[in-house]
């Protein structure tokens, strides 16, 4: 028995990815699974790995013979990044064999079909993996989400941002951490109460949320009215870029804030950037983040205090504040 819905998402919310050199079988696996979940599909093992650079399928179908990159191939890269590593993923393969079937498992996959697909294994087999996944979707969200704001919380703080160091590490990339503050929130809550600043909380933190364009870039609360936008592989240019447009999306959603004096609710943010080849480790990253941070609360508000990046990749002394003009 297969439950149709897992907290506030259904069997039809969820998407799967299918990976197929062949348009045909593509085109099969779409036309037994379209009454059960949305599907998307692409021909090639670099094809999977730059569409799950920018969205998330809940489960992967995977061919294991494709030319360049097969399904073997594709899915050691796709367990690799973070965002991905937990995708399961069910090889679809043409041998039935001892060998290829301990190499289907050492390889990663949670399960496997045998070509020519039967229709009713495969629906219940993308049916069962898929409740699985919900259910472990749910729990991570009790665990790792606030309530108030549905940003993540501290707990996923501790554990998302040292493998995020680590793959930057690896992969010699920069890590951007951007510390956000409510403007006068103490005074909002004087002046309209907790009731109306648990609504403004929860509007910034979507506005927020909704502009983040990659999967990888996650908010975080990390205090009353603070929050930690993190944007994985991103230099300085990119995250000011970034800060700078949540700003200003804050900005105008024109949430009255008579005691400010904008008269309406914005954002303070202070940038810090860790390197693959500097000596940081993140807590001093973070710190840097929130003197930064400290620096636009003091100087005006409702702008930006960004590191300035020099030759070599390495950052001196903070960039004058970038301020939004109303």
């Amino acid at each position: 028995m297969y439950i149709e819905q897992v907290g506030d998402r259904t069997l039809a919310d969820c998407k799967v990815l299918i990976v197929d050199d062949q348009a045909s079988s593509r085109l099969v696996l779409e036309t037994l699974l379209e009454d059960t979940v949305a599907c998307a599909s692409v021909g090639s093992g670099k094809e999977a790995i730059e569409y799950c650079k920018y969205h998330t399928p809940d489960l992967i179908l995977m061919d294991v013979s494709m030319p360049e990159l097969d399904g073997h191939q594709t899915t050691a890269l796709l367990r690799k990044k973070p965002l991905c590593a937990h995708i399961p993923i069910i090889f679809v393969t043409s041998s039935s064999s001892d060998e290829e079937e301990s190499r289907c498992w050492e390889s990663g996959c949670v399960d496997f079909v045998v070509k020519p697909v039967n229709a009713c294994t495969l629906r219940n087999r993308v049916k069962s993996h898929i409740n699985h996944k919900l259910r472990n979707d749910l729990l991570e969200k009790l665990i790792y989400v606030d309530k108030l704001t549905g940003a993540y919380n501290r707990h996923y703080l501790d554990d998302y941002l040292p493998r995020l160091v680590r793959d930057g590490l690896r992969n010699v990339t920069p890590l951007s951490l951007v510390i956000f503050d409510v403007d006068h929130f103490k005074l909002f809550n004087d002046m309209y109460g907790h009731i109306d600043g648990d609504s403004c909380l929860w509007k910034v933190s979507k506005t927020i949320n909704d502009a983040l364009l990659r999967p990888m870039d996650k908010l975080v609360r990390i205090g009353g009215e603070e929050f930690l936008v993190i944007l994985p592989n991103t230099d300085v240019d990119g995250a000011k870029a970034v800060t700078e447009r949540l700003l200003r999306t804050v900005h105008d959603l024109n949430i009255p804030h008579a005691a400010s004096e904008y008269e309406r609710v914005t954002l303070s943010a202070g940038l810090a950037v860790k390197h693959a080849d500097d000596n940081k480790t993140i807590d001093y990253v973070m710190l840097e983040a929130d003197k930064n941070l400290y620096v636009a609360k003091t100087s005006g508000r409702n702008q930006l205090v960004a590191p300035t990046a020099v030759s070599a990749g390495k950052i001196n002394a903070p960039s004058h504040p970038t301020k939004l003009k109303a």
